[in-house]
């Protein structure tokens, strides 16, 4: 009896191989790309946000007036809030991101230290607002104020005039 040879299906293989190699390109290009995406994002200098430079890497000393600083911004987050609004017929809660605006990095290093006591203080705010007072545009304007307010009551003094606004990264009630 004659025996049926199978044919071995190296096409197949190869094509397994070949796709391999293909995916593997892109995944490269799209790492090189990202990587040179972020480079042009860090070296963006519009604004300087807070935490971005490790303390070693950080300049020694840079005068308070010199032309590269000049409209620079500082934004210290703070962690997310979440607190129970003052509702008396259900229970809602707010869940707010906030992001204050200082106009250095000093002033963005006093803020950081302040933050304990600005954070109960804003807590205290949210839960003292109805979910109406929050939703409209006046409601979250105010309450943009009052946190700038606050901040300005807990940085040292020396810094005070150098708390610009406080901006929401999230804002959700429920």
């Amino acid at each position: 009896m004659a025996e049926a040879i199978v044919p071995v299906k190296r096409a197949r293989t190869w094509l397994f191989v070949l796709g391999g190699l293909v995916l593997l390109i892109v995944i490269a290009a799209m790492a090189a790309l990202l990587l040179i995406h972020n480079k042009q994002l860090a070296s963006f200098e519009t604004y300087a946000y807070a935490g971005s430079q490790p303390d070693d890497e950080a300049p020694a000393a840079e005068p308070a007036a010199s032309p590269s600083n000049a409209g620079k911004h500082v934004f210290t987050a703070l962690d997310m809030f979440t607190a129970n609004l003052a509702e008396r017929d259900q229970d809602r809660f707010a869940q707010v991101g906030i992001v204050i605006e200082v106009g250095d990095p000093k002033a963005g290093a006093a803020l950081k230290a302040a933050v304990p006591p600005i954070r109960s203080e804003i807590l205290l705010l949210l839960t003292s607002k109805t979910a109406d007072e929050l939703l409209s545009l006046k409601g979250k304007q105010a309450l943009a104020a009052q946190v700038v307010d606050i901040a300005r009551k807990y940085i040292a003094p020396e810094f005070r005039s150098s708390v610009h606004a406080a901006h929401f990264s999230s804002f959700v009630i429920q």
